[in-house]
């Protein structure tokens, strides 16, 4: 028989406290959830070979772990749809510092050399739990602004297999192309140009980036320009570039930082790398590479070969971090050497695009869309010219480059129009005998010069001590987080 008793209050407040139980019981089955969600991402920091997806899912943690110092963005999208995740890492990282440089890492152009691919996953943890706690890594973010692209070809890494170390499966993307062969050449050579390609010199176009390196497998050395000779394309032999003293500089310091690339590792008989470094024309040549490309567009890049087997398996990968850590740090630290400046008009406002040269050095570098530019140079005595659409070329008075300082050279430009009626007037007052003290030829002219001192590269420190343990921290948001809203929703009961 059918209950005819109609509910009372005490009914209906009871019913109330059965919700609030049901409530909690739910956020502490998230609460759950959360914390073994966040069990996996731990493991994925661990020493193993991480899956695209798994790979993503980490940056994207990342960034939303430390939304001050990191910012997520694709850059496009591989042929098979995997976009092709950037974090930016830097101290503050959402608004531009003036003449604060620009550093890329990319790991994973050819999708069976995995090693950089994994140690870059590793930089991105060591970068972001160290800073405001290890003084170096604090002053690197807080002077350089770090790009890491962990993997440029996903669609290849889906298909190499662990353990091989020599062939070439996955090495190409899904288009069967290899990525670094497939950048315009400075010759004239260019193949139909892939989606990841593509999206790498957009990045470049959108970013004005100082210093770069890629990493590669199969051999244990630091590869520089030119990886061509002009005019003889095939042949194997030293192809030296206007800037081959600093690039042989960025080699060594990369190779005597790292644990032993600089005793010359040889993989296979043949190969014999002085100070673990090779000219890259004098190693093999390479047609279409993303090293040159790179070079001739204003980015000094070097390639970096980690390992003299393509896949290794994981239990090599924490000897591989121990050996890489310090270069990979150091190297970050050099970016900060040589001159640097602003180029700007009569009114000081920014000159976007003018062309630079240091003295007779014929590869040229370009100013960014805030008149900032910079190149890396050794102590020595050098002149600046620059080229601006519309403006008087300029050429500097010589100025002298120290050792562990950058000489920073602001330079105010005259639009030709301007020069024009100044020497016109000079003309005039020439003509009626009188001296008008205006130097027409040297109408653009250095606003500032000086110089900043730089630390010392024996300074860095990389106590593995001061690191901060991310599950505990992220552990304690969760707790907060679900507090929060359980107050919030009992508001509401």
């Amino acid at each position: 028989m059918r209950s005819s008793v109609v509910p009372t209050p005490t009914h209906c407040l009871l019913s109330l406290h059965s919700w609030s139980s049901l409530l909690t019981n739910l956020l502490l089955l998230l609460l759950v959830a959360m914390t073994r969600m966040q069990s996996r991402v731990e493991a994925e920091l661990d020493f193993g070979h991480h899956s695209n997806i798994e790979l993503r899912k980490y940056m994207r943690y990342v960034n939303l772990r430390f939304p001050n110092i990191t910012k997520l963005h694709s850059i496009g999208e591989s042929v098979e749809g995997h976009p092709l995740l950037v974090l930016t890492i830097s101290s503050p990282v959402h608004r531009h510092i003036t003449l604060r440089p620009h550093i890329k890492y990319i790991g994973n152009i050819h999708g069976n050399e995995v090693v950089g691919r994994e140690l870059l996953l590793h930089l991105i943890e060591y970068l972001v739990t160290n800073y405001g706690r290890n003084r170096t890594i604090t002053r690197i973010l807080e002077t350089t602004v770090i790009h890491i692209l962990p993997t440029i070809n996903p669609d290849g890494y889906e298909r190499a297999k662990v353990g091989d170390c020599t062939s070439a499966t996955g090495r190409y993307n899904r288009r069967n192309v290899d990525l670094n062969r497939n950048f315009p050449d400075i010759s004239g050579y260019q193949e139909k140009l892939q989606p990841e390609t593509r999206a790498v010199i957009k990045w470049m176009q959108s970013d004005t980036f100082v210093l770069s390196a890629s990493f590669h497998g199969g051999a244990v050395v630091v590869n520089y320009p030119f990886d061509q000779r002009q005019g003889d394309l095939t042949r194997i032999a030293y192809s030296k570039s206007p800037d081959d003293d600093v690039f042989v500089f960025l080699a060594l310091n990369y190779s005597r930082s790292h644990f032993n690339m600089h005793h010359s590792v040889n993989c296979f008989p043949q190969e014999r790398f002085k100070d673990g470094i090779t000219n890259g024309a004098a190693w093999y040549p390479v047609r279409g590479g993303m090293q040159d490309y790179n070079y001739y567009h204003g980015v000094m890049e070097i390639t970096v070969e980690l390992s003299c087997c393509k896949f290794p398996t994981a239990r090599d990968l924490p000897d591989y971090w121990q050996k890489n850590k310090k270069a990979l740090i150091n190297f970050l630290l050099i970016v900060h050497m040589g001159v640097k400046g602003l180029i700007m008009d009569e009114r000081r406002r920014p000159i976007a695009n003018a062309r630079l040269n240091v003295g007779e050095r014929y590869v040229s570098f370009r100013s960014s869309k805030y008149g900032e530019y910079w190149r890396l140079l050794l102590p020595g005595t050098y002149i600046l010219k620059v080229k601006a659409t519309g403006f008087v070329d300029y050429m500097s008075q010589p100025f002298r480059v120290r050792s562990r300082e950058i000489y920073r050279m602001d330079i105010m430009m005259t639009r030709e129009e301007s020069a024009s009626r100044a020497l016109n007037g000079a003309f005039r007052g020439s003509n009626q005998g009188e001296a008008t003290g205006h130097d027409v030829a040297g109408a653009s002219s250095t606003v500032t010069s000086s110089t900043e001192k730089l630390p010392s590269q024996t300074q860095v420190t990389l106590k593995m001590s001061e690191r901060v343990s991310i599950a505990q921290i992220t552990t304690a948001n969760c707790l907060l987080v679900t507090w929060a809203t359980f107050l919030t929703l009992g508001s509401h009961l």
